[in-house]
Formats: C-alpha cells, sequence, structure tokens
C-alpha cells in the first residue's frame, strides 16, 4: 500500500465514522449544523481523492 492510498483508506474509514454518527444523529432528531458541515467537508475531500487515485481502466482485445 502506498502512502497515498493508506492516507485515502484512512480518510474513507475516519468519514465512515463520521457518517455513522450523523446518521445516529438525524435518526434520533438531533440535527447539528457543524456536524453537516464537516461530513460535507470530508465527502468533497473523498470525491477529489477518487478521482485522483482512480485506476486506469483495463483494455480488451
Amino acid at each position: 500500500m502506498s502512502e497515498r492510498t493508506r492516507g485515502l483508506a484512512t480518510l474513507l474509514r475516519r468519514t465512515q465514522w463520521l457518517l455513522d454518527d450523523l446518521a445516529f444523529h438525524v435518526g434520533s432528531g438531533r440535527l447539528d449544523a457543524g456536524e453537516f458541515e464537516e461530513a460535507s467537508a470530508a465527502l468533497e475531500e473523498i470525491v477529489l481523492l477518487l478521482k485522483e487515485n482512480r485506476p486506469e481502466p483495463e483494455r480488451t482485445a
């Protein structure tokens, strides 16, 4: 695993936990603007990193 993919894996896992917490809070009616902003920022960063680390499509002959 490269340093780059390790960072992506770490961010994906942290965001998963963040979204788990957010889902629990939303489900219980506790809406917090800060949590929404934090989740939005994390997801935007993930989108960029996924695009940067996207593997090249395999070519078929």
